[in-house]
């Protein structure tokens, strides 16, 4: 028990040095003040379950200029460990949640074009019976309405054959223009503190996908568009979190808590952090889509 509150001491010595509320902690790291209060009074009954103590623990070190690992290493017979039943018990869970949600969303694919199969199907049964009709009353007709009919049918065999190369041409020039626009995306670095950066994103079309990959540890994010939190979890090591960016955002904000061990891409483009930035642990991307 002595140890827990060393542990809490300690961080709270090191947030009240550095001129830090509970509030402004909170704030920054996205942990509920609750939450913060139990790991400085070493009360980790209340902690979601054990593993997010010591990732809650790990950030709120390194956010007030601690190293969460070495705390972590020092305290570590006091603070609760990953490798128990709680935590097998989340990532079955977690599996079979996953299990689950795909297979919903094969049968939702499903229902989404059934109809449109079904039409196709009486679209084609109905030109087959045009087709057949048109063969029946050509063999009963003479040699000269076969010949117009020939005649016919072939300025309609050139008329589709030209609206086929139009059509093709048309889909070849949108296809071109849409491989256009995702070259044309454009990302540079405005401004970087060190621990907040700012990217202009340009060239960028509706339907923007932000990837991030926990590479080598733990890392606690927090994404928002225009203001408003759109996703905030931790991701574990080898676990990526990707979330689509809604139509319309002009400013969208990743707040990263362990930087060193996380990987960012925007639109299948690998974000390098700034020169500023290789040394902070908490990182603030902005990305402003012009």
């Amino acid at each position: 028990m002595r140890q827990l509150n060393e542990i809490g001491e300690k961080l709270k010595e090191a947030r009240k040095s550095k001129g830090y509320t509970l509030d402004d902690l909170q704030q920054m790291t996205k942990i509920q003040k609750r939450y913060l209060i139990a790991i400085e009074e070493g009360n980790y009954d209340v902690m979601p379950g054990k593993f997010y103590a010591r990732a809650f623990i790990k950030q709120y070190a390194d956010t007030v200029g601690l190293n969460g690992d070495q705390l972590l290493e020092e305290y570590t017979d006091a603070v609760p460990h990953t490798h128990d039943e709680e935590y097998v018990e989340k990532v079955s869970t977690d599996q079979t949640r996953v299990g689950k949600n795909t297979e919903n969303v094969f049968l939702t694919k499903v229902q989404e074009y059934l109809p449109t199969i079904l039409i196709g199907i009486i679209a084609v049964a109905i030109i087959a019976a045009i087709y057949f009709a048109v063969i029946k009353t050509n063999n009963q007709g003479d040699e000269e309405m076969i010949t117009k009919d020939s005649e016919a049918i072939s300025v309609s065999s050139a008329d589709s054959a030209a609206t086929e190369e139009s059509e093709s041409a048309t889909e070849s020039s949108e296809t071109a223009e849409s491989d256009e626009s995702e070259e044309d995306q454009g990302i540079e670095i405005l401004s970087s503190t060190g621990s907040a950066t700012t990217y202009s994103v340009t060239g960028s079309s509706e339907g923007n996908t932000l990837i991030l990959t926990a590479t080598g540890g733990d890392s606690w994010i927090s994404v928002e568009a225009d203001g408003s939190t759109i996703d905030a979890q931790l991701i574990t090591d080898g676990s990526n979190l990707e979330t689509e960016v809604p139509e319309g955002t002009s400013s969208l904000l990743v707040i990263i808590g362990n930087a060193p061990a996380t990987e960012v891409n925007l639109n299948g483009e690998d974000i390098s952090y700034a020169p500023e930035a290789e040394n902070s642990v908490r990182q603030e991307i902005e990305f402003q889509f012009e």
